[in-house]
């Protein structure tokens, strides 16, 4: 059974890291800054360290075999939104309501969930957007919200590039912390993606 897991739990890192090449939003990006060094250098400058943040934190968590901290975690997808936002001026508004952080959670949890509702919302040309990513303690463990306004989905649809994404963080949760992950989308907008990772999972709260 270990074995089993050990083969599931490196099937999906690289199921992860596969998603994670998305060499359109590294060129993308690469060309805001070159603009920005002309026009704006300071934003320029904020930008490359947002970037750098992202990238960094990709590969790390790519080698990762234990939980990181949620700080590490927040941290991470904050600086993608940051990097998003140079592209979706007006049109994307994030909030954070993360009190809670004493607990651990697979690397590149958070951020995939936002990074999908960016792209099937804002990456379909629909908006403006807002999420809001929530978290809170109960006596069983540690709770994360993922609440958008987009275009709602069919949880149990066809295997797309969402599917596929949200499957992998909820097999990398039950693998490496006996998480679990929920979907409430409504239709025809928004979809609730909530986490739960338990006390006892080995990498609930610490």
């Amino acid at each position: 059974v270990l074995r089993k897991q050990e083969e599931e739990l490196r099937d999906a890192r690289i199921k992860t890291m596969m998603n994670q090449i998305r060499p359109h939003f590294i060129f993308n990006t690469l060309s805001s800054i070159y603009v920005l060094c002309m026009d704006n250098p300071g934003q320029a400058m904020q930008v490359i360290q947002d970037f750098t943040e992202y990238l960094r934190a990709n590969f790390t968590a790519l080698t990762a075999t234990e939980p990181i901290t949620f700080s590490d975690e927040l941290r991470h997808t904050k600086a993608y939104v940051a990097v998003e936002s140079l592209r979706y001026t007006d049109k994307l508004r994030v909030d954070y309501d993360t009190k809670h952080t004493a607990f651990r959670l697979p690397p590149l949890t958070l951020q995939p969930l936002v990074e999908n509702a960016i792209k099937h919302c804002l990456g379909k040309g629909i908006g403006p957007e807002h999420i809001t990513v929530r978290t809170w303690a109960e006596k069983t463990g540690a709770f994360i919200s993922v609440e958008d306004d987009g275009p709602g989905f069919d949880p149990n649809g066809k295997d797309d590039e969402q599917h596929v994404g949200i499957k992998n963080v909820r097999q990398r949760l039950q693998l490496m912390c006996g998480g679990t992950l929920e979907i409430q989308s409504g239709s025809p907008r928004g979809t609730v993606i909530t986490i739960f990772i338990p006390t006892q999972g080995g990498s609930g709260l610490q």
